[in-house]
């Protein structure tokens, strides 16, 4: 109890209490009032709780005889050693690494019990809760009492009035959470090698931003080459709810999944009932005969594996030759993109290219369960009259689409450069940055905020877009304003500057950090995992697109990659040269270029021995080529004396100390021991370059609240309200004697330190914690 008050004490600044009642208040309000059945508005609580528990035992209801099967092989199928691995013992020690890998307040079950609970009496319970999870795991399809879950409803409108006005969220119990946390972590393990580069979804190394990157970087090719393109964005009715389990079955059969694992994977969603949460209330249970669901850790991969299925059917009639995509090169072709059940085909622009679209799906639809809504998808036709879209639409029943359009939140094929193109990321700010925040936090409130929420509120855009400097200047003065405390139309003084806010801790500032390095470090995100050869469907489109080849960065036409390159050339006039931290790390040899990369030294070797450079014959020759003879054997001439030879000498003493191994050339990043690209790098870097710089760092102690640490950084800084300061801002004041003695100007010195009230004060405060008193001369010798 006394450690909770202390740590108020501390915390009660940034008002944490006050934002939980705010939440605790608008979940309040998300109850449900009523439903509207065939016309009639239904307030009874047991009539409301019928027509929930109706609507969704209908949705997952069984979905009837098969109307067909896959029949083609799968390209990628696991080996007998990930079989084997994946079926291995669940061990006890599984089981304690699954139920520690989940949140303290997660997954409470009908006891109410939470993971907290296991944690805290494992030595009680742990070994029967062990017990309990293998059962599944030795019952397989005849597990059954474990996946009983709530079903909690989340509003997708803000003023629910129908059953499908609201979305479900799964609330599963803690043993069936760690059965699929133990199965969701060993999938995790092998699927990467299952699952396509068009699915950017739940994996590791993949982007959501790559799908509205590459659409961005299509859509300015053909506006430059006047080409003619279709987009299809796909709505999935109710996608993970559709699933059909013998589908899924089918899909982990060409996969090459083991019968143990398959049966595992059929007893947790076999065994499903679920109940449904109406105002905390639940309805009686029902069982579930399809679908997957959201909330539970092993979905999202099983959904992934199902997206794969469509892709590889889809791959296969790109083939034959019944769907032509978007051709970039010779030998690059685009024809859809994944995220999830976000899907987008992208190819040529023609009836029958629609009218295969159509077909694919229909076949996936009858095969997975999978409806698409066709009334929700859109068509945009790049480079087509309106009246011919317009005719394709309707053909099919969908909506029309235009550029700029939203994709995955994006706002794609708009021009980011405009003002306006940035007014929905504005809006959000203000947003967060309501009068009744402004009224009711400290500074330290108002410091804590934009630190964590503002600063974060802007970056999805900012992650792929250049924001213009009218826009960062913007954004940072909605910051600057709250931050001092001033409401819209407010004339007062801002005694700090607003760069000295945002400048680091460490030269003098309180650490904000400006939007400008936040950009600029996001943005250059991409150009390194463009150097660092990440192998995505991105680079590899990028490449295509503009031609480039090698380490070469350029840009083939204006677009958002021409936009990143020219801000980092432009940060390298100003003295930021960012691709100078990014070195290669030699193992082989055979990536590399010898002359034209930064892989040994801190600078290029062309440009370091620029008259052996000249006689190279092969320009483009690599380290691995270079180092199995001699340096001077591909020179077109022997070297000569003077310069030639004394370069020739220092080369060589440079290259004794480089040893080639077996291992693969690999990028590193030089401004962190750990050789890994982090944003936060750059942007200490670009701060550190462009914000003011103090000798002295800030002296922060973090057992004080923040407000009083940011009012002693001030006061180190003299930016205070004293009659002083307003004097020397042209403030009119009657006297500028310290109200508080009336005989001595009123500065911080004499405030603080030198004042008679402020020493008695001082005496005061040493009495009541029986400190010894220090006279303020001392603080002033």
């Amino acid at each position: 109890m006394q450690k909770a008050k202390i740590r108020w004490a501390i915390e009660g600044d940034e008002n944490s209490k006050y934002f939980h009642a705010i939440i605790n208040k608008k979940r309040a309000n998300l109850s449900v009032k009523g439903i509207m059945v065939d016309g009639d508005w239904i307030v009874e609580p047991d009539l409301v709780k019928q027509e929930f528990r109706r609507h969704f035992t209908d949705r997952f209801q069984d979905p009837g005889s098969r109307r067909g099967s896959l029949n083609f092989p799968f390209p990628n199928r696991l080996n007998n050693d990930q079989i084997l691995e994946l079926e291995s013992p669940i061990s006890n020690e599984d089981i304690r690494t699954a139920v520690w890998g989940c949140g303290v307040d997660k997954s409470p079950g009908p006891d109410g019990f939470t993971f907290e609970f296991f944690r805290k009496y494992w030595t009680v319970v742990g070994p029967d809760f062990c017990i309990a999870v293998k059962w599944f795991f030795d019952h397989g399809d005849f597990a059954i009492g474990c996946n009983s879950s709530f079903v909690a409803l989340i509003p997708k409108v803000l003023d629910p009035k129908v059953v499908s006005d609201y979305r479900p969220i799964s609330l599963i119990g803690s043993l069936y959470k760690v059965v699929t946390k133990i199965l969701a972590s060993r999938l995790s393990l092998v699927i990467s090698d299952l699952i396509s580069d068009v699915q950017t979804a739940f994996l590791p190394n993949r982007q959501i931003l790559d799908g509205p990157f590459i659409i961005n970087e299509i859509l300015a090719r053909c506006k430059l080459k006047k080409q003619q393109a279709m987009i299809f964005k796909v709505d999935f009715a109710k996608a993970y709810d559709s699933v059909r389990w013998d589908y899924l079955d089918d899909v982990l059969i060409s996969f090459g999944f083991g019968p143990k694992w398959r049966s595992w994977i059929r007893g947790s969603l076999s065994s499903g009932k679920a109940s449904i949460l109406v105002n905390g209330s639940p309805t009686t249970e029902f069982h579930l005969y399809r679908g997957l669901k959201q909330g539970d850790p092993l979905a999202p991969f099983l959904f992934l594996l199902i997206m794969e299925s469509l892709h590889l059917s889809f791959s296969r009639a790109v083939e034959a030759g019944i769907f032509k995509g978007y051709k970039i090169d010779p030998s690059t072709t685009l024809s859809h993109l994944f995220y999830a059940d976000d899907a987008v085909f992208i190819g040529e622009w023609s009836h029958s290219n629609l009218k295969g679209i159509m077909n694919i799906l229909r076949c996936f639809s009858l095969l997975s369960g999978m409806s698409i809504n066709i009334q929700k998808s859109h068509l945009l036709g790049v480079g087509i009259p309106d009246n011919c879209v317009a005719e394709a639409a309707k053909s099919i029943g969908c909506l029309i689409m235009k550029a700029p359009f939203k994709y995955l939140g994006i706002l794609v094929g708009d021009n980011m450069s405009s003002k306006k193109a940035w007014d929905e990321t504005i809006n959000k700010m203000k947003k967060r940055l309501s009068r009744w925040k402004l009224n009711t936090l400290s500074v330290g409130g108002r410091l804590t905020l934009l630190k964590s929420v503002l600063g974060s509120t802007p970056i999805y855009n900012m992650s792929i877009f250049k924001v213009p400097k009218s826009v960062l200047n913007y954004m940072e003065s909605l910051r600057r304003n709250f931050f001092n405390g001033f409401q819209e139309g407010d004339r007062k003084i801002a005694w700090v500057k607003w760069s000295k806010v945002l400048a680091s801790k460490k030269f003098g500032g309180l650490g904000v950090s400006s939007f400008f390095a936040l950009n600029r470090a996001l943005l250059f995100k991409w150009v390194w995992r463009y150097l660092s050869h990440d192998n995505s469907l991105w680079s590899r489109i990028i490449s295509a697109l503009h031609g480039l080849n090698g380490h070469v960065l350029s840009a083939a036409f204006n677009s958002t990659w021409s936009s990143i390159i020219t801000e980092v050339n432009s940060l390298k006039v100003k003295g930021v040269d960012l691709i100078s931290h990014c070195k290669i790390r030699v193992g082989k040899g055979t990536g590399t270029s010898f002359w034209k990369d930064l892989w040994i030294g801190d600078n290029l070797l062309k440009l370091s021995f620029p008259r052996l450079f000249a006689l190279e014959e092969n320009k483009d020759i690599s380290v691995a080529d270079k180092m199995n003879t001699s340096i001077s054997s591909s020179f077109r001439r022997h070297v000569r004396g003077g310069v030639e030879s004394q370069q020739l000498d220092q080369l060589s003493l440079l290259l004794d100390t480089v040893i080639l191994s077996n291992m693969d050339d690999r990028w590193f990043w030089d401004l962190n021991g750990d050789g890994v690209f982090q944003v936060k790098d750059v942007r200490s870097m670009l701060d550190e370059a462009f914000l003011p710089k103090m000798e002295v760092p800030t002296r922060w102690i973090k057992s004080i609240p923040i407000k009083v640490n940011v009012f002693a950084w001030k006061l180190y800084l003299d930016r205070l309200p004293t009659r002083s300061n307003l004097s020397r801002r042209n403030v009119s004041l009657p006297s500028l004697a310290c109200p508080l003695c009336d005989h001595v100007l009123e500065d911080s010195s004499h405030l603080f330190f030198g004042c008679s009230v402020a020493k008695d004060i001082q005496k005061l405060i040493c009495r009541w914690w029986n400190l010894n008193v220090h006279p303020y001369e001392s603080y002033e010798d």
